[in-house]
């Protein structure tokens, strides 16, 4: 009977403390949800007017900033930052994100010995080793490497390694010239970020400061317009437009690819048959994904390793994500051997077509083989789906030179950077547009 009784308390034990457990992670769960008080973790998250990457951006939250999530929609969070204005920030980025906009914060070193790099690499160049408490100002962050300026040098440390310091801005002098620090600034015409700015200010633009008012700088630029900047949008440092700065990681956007055939469907072969188009599609697919990440992408896959996804399914996927855009990869094949050579992008629906001709001149431009264009044509996962999408040919599998190509990882890499450029291009332009 003793042992039975010390069975049955072990088992309840173990019972509760499996309670707990779920508790625990229960109430992180729920932490996610609405009217919660959250700590922003990425160093610059960009706010916007509406719960879409096309929508106004009317400021920036940042590390250790602690907002009140109000409501969730399409993937977005609507927030109110410490100052009380509102707006949507990307639901992926303000708990796990390490990517985002440019800023220019304040910070310090926590770490000793830490080295400052060329590049966001551990294997990049050593530029200086910076002492722990030494000042800095932050200007970038990018998959867990932050760009800074220290000492009259710009280079990358891990993010874990610093910590942003807002209350420690920086006092200037009124009348003193200063600089925006940052791509598309908004000129409010008062101490709030609501309401269409008064103008858009460029990164390395000259202003005249006019007043420090409670974490707002009135200031007066070069056109004679008189309006309100945030602190994290100035600084006193020399800036060029002609500076060399990375790109701005594109952390908000979400890109669904979708690796053609797999399984029990092999799709065309090579010659020789011993290749086929479903395991040059998913390879193609990884690396295209890894260049996207590589630049602060969100990357999706309709498939991850040999697998069938039914054509209406991949477009299920698709439909039911967070994704702006959809591109699937293919490789074509004619009746006879070596009869076709080249590549071709196609789309189906007229939300695609703007994507089409962006990826499709990039591909042109990037990759070694001839390009037969862009067209319509009626795909089901085109067809049937309701995002931008676009269907690549990279080449045809039964031509022997192009399927050297696309056995190639060097090819892989040009068409990730091809696809980089096009979907980049393609954003812009639409932000351009609203």
């Amino acid at each position: 009977m003793r042992n039975t009784d010390t069975s049955k308390n072990t088992l309840k034990l173990l019972l509760f403390n499996l309670l707990i457990i779920g508790m625990v992670f229960a109430g992180f769960y729920f932490m996610r949800g609405t009217n919660q008080i959250v700590e922003v973790q990425t160093v610059a998250l960009n706010v916007r007017d509406k719960p879409s990457v096309k929508s106004h951006v009317m400021t920036q939250v940042h590390q250790e900033d602690r907002v009140t999530i109000k409501e969730k929609k399409d993937g977005w969070y609507k927030i109110q930052t410490p100052d009380k204005t509102e707006g949507w920030v990307a639901e992926w980025l303000i708990f796990d994100g390490k990517s985002g906009p440019y800023t220019y914060l304040p910070g310090i070193v926590t770490q000793r010995s830490t080295e400052l790099k060329k590049s966001n690499s551990e294997s990049s160049k050593t530029l200086t080793t910076l002492k722990k408490k030494q000042k800095i100002f932050v200007t970038l962050e990018l998959n867990g490497w932050s760009r800074i300026y220290t000492d009259d040098t710009y280079g990358w440390v891990p993010t874990e390694s610093i910590r942003i310091r807002k209350n420690q801005q920086p006092k200037f002098e009124l009348d003193s010239t200063l600089q925006v620090a940052i791509d598309n600034a908004p000129l409010y015409s008062k101490k709030a970020e609501t309401g269409s700015p008064l103008a858009t200010l460029h990164y390395a633009e000259k202003v005249t400061l006019k007043a420090d008012e409670e974490g707002w700088y009135q200031v007066r630029t070069e056109k004679g317009q008189t309006g309100y900047l945030k602190g994290w949008e100035l600084t006193d440092n020399k800036l060029s437009e002609k500076d060399k700065r990375p790109d701005e990681p594109m952390a908000e956007y979400v890109v669904i690819l979708d690796p053609g055939h797999g399984g029990n469907d092999p799709g065309a072969n090579t010659n020789d048959e011993k290749v086929y188009e479903k395991e040059l599609t998913l390879k193609t697919a990884q690396v295209v994904k890894h260049e996207l990440e590589d630049k602060g992408y969100t990357v999706l896959m309709t498939r991850n390793k040999d697998e069938f996804v039914s054509l209406s399914k991949i477009a299920d996927i698709s439909n039911k994500s967070n994704a702006d855009v959809f591109l699937s990869f293919h490789y074509d094949s004619t009746g006879s051997p070596n009869e076709g050579s080249g590549t071709t992008t196609f789309y189906r629906n007229k939300n695609g077509q703007a994507l089409a001709q962006s990826v499709n001149d990039q591909i042109a431009s990037i990759l070694p083989l001839e390009n037969r264009g862009f067209g319509v044509q009626d795909y089901q996962v085109l067809r049937e789906n309701d995002k931008p999408a676009v269907l690549l040919e990279l080449g045809y599998i039964n031509n022997d030179s192009d399927a050297a190509y696309a056995q190639s990882n060097k090819y892989h890499k040009k068409v990730g950077e091809a696809v980089y450029h096009g979907v980049t291009n393609y954003f812009l332009e639409m932000n351009k547009q609203n």
